[in-house]
Order: structure tokens, then sequence, then C-alpha cells
């Protein structure tokens, strides 16, 4: 008796341009460079956004997205969403961040831990 047949999708996966951001230096040289860039971008948002920030080998910002939109204070993120972005731009590296609407700066436990669970994914 054969087995039956297994049906595969066929896909493509791309990258979908949604406008574009005029940044005022050419790389990203020190933190306050990405900090300045993501602080425009997110603005003065009322959820806390998760975005990643793309780098080429240049340092030069390439792409940004918003993967996760919280609520006023949490906001959820998986490794998958930060790093598909960053594939599909082709990055180098990448920056990621996130606002605190309430204006306490302070990195929440969960903060710690999403950081912790990016860099052991990244470092695989």
């Amino acid at each position: 008796m054969s087995e039956s047949k297994k049906r595969i999708t066929l896909v493509d996966v791309v990258l979908e341009r949604k406008g574009s951001m005029l940044f005022e230096g050419r790389k990203v040289k020190i933190p306050n460079d990405a900090a300045n860039i993501l602080r425009d971008f997110i603005g003065d948002s009322d959820r806390e956004k998760f975005v990643v920030l793309c780098l080429n080998v240049k340092n030069e910002p390439t792409a940004i997205q918003v993967v996760h939109t919280g609520s006023l204070n949490a906001s959820i993120v998986h490794p998958r969403d930060v790093f598909k972005v960053a594939v599909l731009s082709n990055s180098a590296s990448v920056v990621v961040a996130h606002n605190h609407p309430s204006g306490n700066p302070t990195a929440s436990v969960e903060d710690i831990r999403v950081t912790k669970r990016l860099v052991e994914a990244g470092c695989q």
C-alpha cells in the first residue's frame, strides 16, 4: 500500500515598501543616532511599539518596521518577527527598541526577558 501524497504550497516572500523617512546622518555611528531615528519614527504613540531598525554593513539604516503594537503597558514580540524583516531586507545588523508611553524609561522584567531572548536567538 502506498502512502498518500502531500501537497506543498508554493509561495513568494516579499518585503513591501510602505514609504520612507529621512535620516539627518548617513550612518548610525553611536547609539544616540539610532535612538533619534526610532524616536522620530515612533513619535508620541499612546501604545507600546516594538520597532526593528535594519542596518547594512556600513551601519546605514535601510529599513524600519513596527513588528508589534502593544497595549498601554505591554508589547509582546517573538524573535521570528524581529529577524524576518532583517532577513528580508538583507540586513547586516539590527537595532531593536520600544517606547514607554508612560514616560518612565525604566526597563521592566519583561523588557529584560525579551532582550535576552532576542540575543539568544540572534546568536544561534
